[in-house]
């Protein structure tokens, strides 16, 4: 090989080699493609994303990424989603004082995916990784979705779509299906130390299995929610199993504990769910709401609720809430056993299925 070639070939290797151990700052947008398949100590500072496009980190693995300043991201009528992170042992966090805005007030018309195009936020699929310390402003639809993802814990996150909220919002103009966390066929995911303002679920959790969120506060939410059945033919799609949601308080919205299960939906399961130490104040429509009929009509035991533990839930509805309702189809719900559940509300239970444990 000539020397020149020898030459340029082991300065382009220092150059990869130093980028990947230095910090990277990247303040252009169209640099962001190049910057993260070389550096593994990324940077990303008061950065602007055109409409209509994805920011794509495809992270090395071991990657740092940091978002600081405000990150903002232009207006554009689409699905998105925003955001895509995926990576392998990588730390995504945001500088004190960062903020991701996705301009939610832009898009917002009250009528979340059934209205105009809105795009999804952020879409996650790590293995072994953390994300954290992150402040989201004005989401345009839901915000957060872990997706075939393994040993992942996202902790100290704020959700802000405040903004959004019926009676703040000009009239026609609030936020909805603005989800907080939404967990898709993934194992071993924590979720902890968030506060969560949005106009749907706080937390919604949909496959998978030794998933745990805690210390969570959520505020106008439609609830700690689980949601099974979206497939018509994989069962494995449509089975959750141990789940705990703990230490855990809810101010106002429409509901508290929300378990719904498909009926159009094709076979699975849910089992092993704990729910503990659940808090929650002024719930519009239901302090407890498990239904094998969403979302609406008979109610079918195609994804049966098994094992089902409450402890220590309470709180308190509304003048128009129903403290609980239990919706279930013959035979699909089995060994549900409640302690200390205490809701409080002006209107009778409704169940058809009795819990050991409490007197419904």
């Amino acid at each position: 090989m000539p020397n020149k070639m020898k030459f340029i070939i082991a300065c382009a290797l220092l150059f990869i080699s130093r980028s990947r151990s230095e910090t990277c700052t990247v303040t252009d947008f169209a640099r962001v493609a190049e910057v993260i398949k070389n550096c593994s100590d990324i940077v990303l500072h008061n950065l602007v994303i055109p409409g209509g496009i994805t920011l794509k980190l495809n992270l090395l693995k071991g990657t740092n990424l940091t978002f600081s300043g405000n990150t903002t991201f232009e207006f554009s009528n689409w699905d998105g989603p925003l955001v895509t992170i995926n990576g392998t042992e990588i730390n995504v966090r945001g500088e004190e004082g960062s903020v991701i805005d996705g301009q939610g007030q832009l898009y917002w018309d009250g009528k979340g995916g059934n209205g105009t195009p809105k795009p999804q936020f952020f879409t996650i699929q790590a293995f072994n990784s953390v994300f954290h310390d992150i402040v989201v402003l004005n989401s345009p639809k839901d915000v957060v979705q872990v997706t075939n993802s393994i040993n992942v814990e996202l902790f100290n996150w704020l959700i802000d779509d405040a903004a959004g909220d019926k009676n703040v919002a000009p009239a026609g103009q609030e936020g909805h299906h603005t989800d907080g966390f939404d967990v898709w066929n993934s194992s071993n995911i924590i979720i902890r130390d968030s506060v969560v303002f949005n106009q749907d679920d706080c937390l919604a959790i949909r496959c998978g299995e030794n998933i745990t969120a805690y210390s969570l506060r959520c505020h106008g939410s439609h609830g700690l929610s689980i949601s099974v059945g979206f497939s018509a033919d994989d069962i494995t799609v449509n089975t959750l199993r141990n789940i705990t949601i703990r230490d855990s308080y809810l101010n106002s919205g429409a509901n508290g504990i929300h378990i719904k299960t498909h009926n159009d939906g094709g076979p699975g399961l849910i089992s092993g769910v704990t729910y503990s130490n659940i808090t929650f104040n002024d719930i519009e429509k239901f302090g407890v709401q498990i239904q094998q009929n969403y979302p609406r009509g008979d109610a079918v035991g195609n994804v049966p609720i098994n094992d089902l533990t409450f402890i220590d839930v309470g709180g308190n509805v509304a003048n128009t809430g129903v403290p609980v309702f239990i919706l279930c189809a013959e035979g699909a719900c089995n060994n549900w056993i409640w302690e200390n559940v205490q809701i409080e509300g002006q209107n009778e239970n409704s169940c058809n299925y009795q819990p050991t444990g409490f007197q419904c």
